[in-house]
């Protein structure tokens, strides 16, 4: 019964984490929503880091095959990190993601391919065919 508890904590958890940021990124609405605190320029890497550092986390648990409960909300925030890679590789995106300008996008791209490697199923291969040649490009 305890273990069974504890994971209902932590799966709460991962949804407090990821809900917002899968949710507002796939509406194209994460860097007008995001609150922000430090240097102007790290903004403009924001969005790439939370979503890379988010994906990464989760992406074990969205590789899983779950059912009941935890099964629906598993789906739904796959479904909404799907849609997030969408538009974060969406060049006419207001969230499109900063792969190039400066040094920090090769970090927080590399947090991101490590999630395209830990889930190849819910992350990649569920993915539009132009959202992997997005992710490549």
């Amino acid at each position: 019964m305890m273990i069974q508890q504890e994971r209902v904590y932590w799966v709460q958890i991962l949804e407090r984490l990821s809900r917002p940021v899968l949710a507002n990124l796939s509406k194209g609405m994460l860097k007008a929503r995001m609150p922000f605190a430090g240097d102007k320029q790290r903004r403009e890497y924001a969005s790439l880091e939370v979503s890379g550092r988010l994906l990464n986390g989760i992406a074990p648990w969205l590789e899983l095959n779950l059912k009941g409960e935890e099964g629906e909300l598993h789906r739904e925030l796959g479904d909404l990190a799907r849609q997030a890679l969408a538009v974060g590789t969406d060049e006419t995106s207001p969230d499109f993601f900063n792969f190039s300008d400066g040094d920090q996008p090769l970090v927080d791209a590399a947090f991101l391919a490590q999630a395209l490697l830990r889930a190849p199923t819910a992350l990649w291969e569920k993915l539009n065919p132009r959202v992997q040649r997005n992710l490549i490009a």
